[in-house]
């Protein structure tokens, strides 16, 4: 017999007591997060991403060189820029940049050299600082192509990552709003670790570079001192063998006896002359050697020369001309040092032009800029031999028979160079050559791209000249009797023909 279920005052019957803890439906989820909290976490996720695409290049086993480049252009596209550069404070201030060749090198060091500029540093560090060592860090070629062109960034914007160091970053933009809103795009968390990575990887390329130059400078050397065991044991050989014939006595000829001792002090004298010149290398290497730097009257220092090598000029039958500028023109430099350059020139076009044809001593001013241009008629030298003729122990293949260390150029070169200014040569295959010696003017300040500037013009005159003077050979109006070849249309403007040829 069942009992009736208790109802309510409707008559549903009421619910029965719970036999245990009563199960309530939750509520609907409510995301009580501010927005704020959002920020931190897409922040904490872009971070993230950073991270590990930074992990990626770093563990690429790419040379430095490429993974400098790649976090780069990384950081570049994370801010929305065109290019990014940064600049730390280390033993030494570098600031490095990608590019992707030498077509785009300029805006890369465009913006290097901004970077260096405008960030922040005290105003007594930009005054004792020089200029930073800028590296650039060339693409790889196997890095996924996209638009790198900076021509159009004309906006730019710095970054500081105070807790990485004394790290700036940079950025050049295309539009003015993206420049502006860097610090959005790039929060603090992010750049410290973009910071770091670039710093480490700027150090490994450095060291890097620094283990590829000091190879190189050991193989060099290696090469220059068998290069100069070479031309030592060469005479030595054949001196050794005069020498040998003499004692034996197997030479009974008095004449041949005499020959062969005259042959010997020629051998010492000219591994004197190497010797040196090995010496003179030295302590231009070294920086030991000291240059009486002061100004000096450029036509005194060629009448000089031409007073010095006449004789030789005289035994040759080659004319010597001096074509110089006023006397009271002066350079600044050490004049024997100069003199020592234009008497080795010189000696060369005696050496090597062609007889009955003159071998001149020109100078002129351009500007600030001293120029002086030893001119000869000889057999000229090809474009590949240009390249090389002032490296160290250099010989044209037909000059093997010429008498001279290989060395003297290269002395040249360094020479002029170390008084603030510069060599180079002209030439033209069968027509001559002219060698021209730069210097500062009157005054010793001279930047060096005036130089380079005066250097380039200079050069590219005594070019046209000798177009001059191979087309005046072709139409055959070049005078005979006389044999000179240079006319006074083919002469410098500025180089009027002062003094007379001797």
């Amino acid at each position: 017999m069942t009992e009736p279920r208790p109802t309510d005052r409707s008559g549903a019957p009421r619910p029965l007591p719970a036999l245990g803890p009563t199960i309530v439906r939750p509520r609907p989820f409510v995301d009580r997060r501010h927005a704020s909290r959002r920020a931190e976490d897409r922040v904490a996720d872009a971070e993230r991403r950073l991270l590990a695409r930074a992990l990626d290049i770093l563990a690429s086993g790419d040379p430095a060189e490429a993974r400098l480049a790649g976090l780069l252009d990384l950081l570049a596209q994370i801010a929305g820029a065109q290019r990014a550069a940064v600049v730390a404070d280390g033993e030494q201030r570098r600031v490095a940049v990608a590019a992707s060749g030498q077509d785009d090198t300029p805006a890369a060091l465009e913006l290097a050299t901004w970077l260096d500029t405008a960030a922040p540093r005290s105003r007594a560090q930009k005054a004792a600082a020089a200029p930073a060592e800028i590296v650039v860090a060339v693409r790889n070629a196997t890095s996924p192509r996209r638009d790198r062109s900076a021509s159009g960034a004309a906006y730019r914007a710095w970054l500081p990552v105070p807790s990485a160091g004394r790290v700036t970053l940079g950025f050049a933009f295309t539009r003015a709003r993206d420049a502006e809103g860097l610090q959005d795009r790039l929060p603090p968390a992010l750049t410290r670790h973009a910071a770091v990575a670039l710093t480490l990887v700027t150090e490994s390329m450095a060291t890097e570079r620094e283990l590829a130059a000091r190879r190189a400078g050991e193989a060099e050397q290696a090469s220059y001192v068998s290069t100069v065991a070479h031309e030592l044991r060469t005479p030595l050989t054949g001196l050794s063998g005069y020498l040998d014939l003499i004692l034996d006595g197997q030479v009974d000829d008095e004449a041949v006896v005499r020959e062969f001792l005259e042959r010997g002090r020629a051998i010492v004298g000219s591994m004197a002359e190497l010797i040196g010149d090995l010496l003179e290398l030295a302590r231009i290497e070294s920086g030991s050697l000291v240059l009486d730097i002061e100004p000096f009257s450029v036509a005194e220092a060629l009448h000089a020369v031409e007073a010095a090598l006449m004789p030789v000029a005289l035994d040759r039958g080659l004319p010597l001309v001096t074509t110089p500028p006023p006397r009271i023109a002066t350079a600044v430099g050490d004049r024997r040092r100069v003199e020592q350059i234009i008497t080795n020139l010189t000696s060369n076009a005696l050496k090597f032009g062609a007889e009955g044809v003159e071998v001149e001593l020109a100078s002129w001013f351009d500007g600030p800029v001293a120029i002086i241009a030893v001119r000869d008629e000889g057999p000229g030298i090809g474009r590949e031999d240009r390249a090389h003729v002032f490296e160290r122990f250099y010989r044209m293949a037909d000059h093997e028979r010429v008498t001279g260390t290989g060395l003297g150029l290269s002395i040249a070169r360094d020479l002029a160079r170390r008084m603030g200014g510069d060599l180079d040569v002209a030439s033209r295959l069968g027509v001559g050559s002219s060698f021209v010696l730069v210097l500062p003017g009157p005054s010793p300040h001279v930047d060096s791209d005036v130089i380079a500037a005066a250097m380039t013009l200079a050069v590219r005159h005594e070019e046209d000249r000798l177009e001059a003077v191979d087309a005046v050979r072709a139409s055959g109006s070049r005078a005979a009797p006389s044999g000179r070849a240079v006319t006074s249309s083919t002469r410098h403007p500025m180089a009027t023909p002062s003094a007379t040829s001797r």
